[in-house]
């Protein structure tokens, strides 16, 4: 038989033990799957990475990556403006496997969330409970975002109080006071005194606050008013006057409303620039140019 033929005739035969021999094993698509959702997340591509987590979640529910599926899931969830969802996903995580390593970051985030949404306490329960049970490294975080989180509610003696007991060095300690002492003597505008003194003259209220130009126009335009109504009724021209002197009282209304509401904002101002300068002084608070001190907690520290 040439050899061609017997080669040919090789070839047949062994298909068939081919077909019946066991398949190569494939690799495991759970890394993969998981990589790519984790690579969404980071490249703020949330909606995609949300869908991907929850594929990696259906497909290995109890794979060596649910936990940190779970965890990154409500990082997702959270970061896309779901606040109310990221808490039902970490709930649910947190049920599912009480132990996962990722419980102290959970706890970190969910009181992130819970600040986001007005609920103070809370988000100070979330810290409470990282300082009590949480892993050590994340004590430290848990402490600054407390002490903002007190500072901000003007609880200065229960923050004093837990500065004591917390797992700070003693000289950040030392700085946590000075700042407490600083934000207990920020200075203050008055809006009683800035109302009574644009009752006795339009334009001296915003004087008084250092808002010298609105106090100018204030004057001018509540005088000119009134010396139009009183021309008005001197030259028996009692309708005329009545309205300028209505349209006067209106004026006269909102330069007393102005000075007392900016009395008010010049004083919340103080008070969010100061909380910034203490935020992002510890870390509680991202730096930057748009950085203020509301729900966007970031948990981070350097000197």
């Amino acid at each position: 038989m040439p050899k061609k033929n017997l080669l040919l005739l090789l070839i047949l035969i062994s298909l068939p033990l081919a077909a019946f021999a066991e398949p190569t094993a494939q690799p495991s698509s759970e890394e993969a799957q998981f990589a790519f959702a984790r690579h969404l997340l980071d490249q703020q591509d949330y909606p995609r990475a949300i869908t991907e987590f929850k594929r990696v979640l259906f497909l290995f529910p109890a794979g060596p990556r649910a936990d940190e599926a779970n965890y990154l899931l409500g990082v997702a969830l959270f970061q896309s403006k779901a606040a109310k969802e990221a808490l039902l996903q970490w709930q649910a995580a947190l049920r599912q496997n009480p132990q996962t390593p990722f419980r102290g970051e959970i706890h970190l985030k969910m009181a992130k969330a819970y600040w986001s949404l007005g609920l103070e306490d809370e988000a100070l329960e979330q810290w409470e409970a990282i300082l009590q049970h949480g892993p050590s490294p994340l004590k430290p975080e848990a402490a600054r975002a407390l002490l903002w989180a007190l500072i901000k509610q003007k609880r200065y003696d229960l923050a004093r109080s837990r500065l004591k007991t917390l797992p700070l060095a003693d000289s950040e300690k030392e700085m946590h006071e000075s700042f407490f002492q600083k934000s207990e003597n920020l200075p203050q505008k008055s809006p009683a005194t800035a109302g009574f003194l644009a009752a006795i003259l339009p334009g001296a209220g915003h004087w008084y606050l250092e808002r010298y130009q609105d106090g100018l126009i204030a004057f001018t335009i509540n005088g000119l008013f009134t010396w139009a109504a009183v021309s008005s009724f001197q030259q028996d021209n009692n309708g005329l006057g009545a309205l300028l002197a209505f349209i006067e009282l209106a004026w006269y209304s909102g330069n007393i409303y102005s000075a007392v509401n900016t009395a008010h904002k010049i004083n919340r101002k103080q008070e969010t620039d100061f909380l910034e300068q203490y935020g992002v002084r510890f870390g509680v608070l991202s730096q930057g140019p748009a950085a203020r001190p509301t729900p966007y907690l970031v948990f981070q520290y350097a000197f």
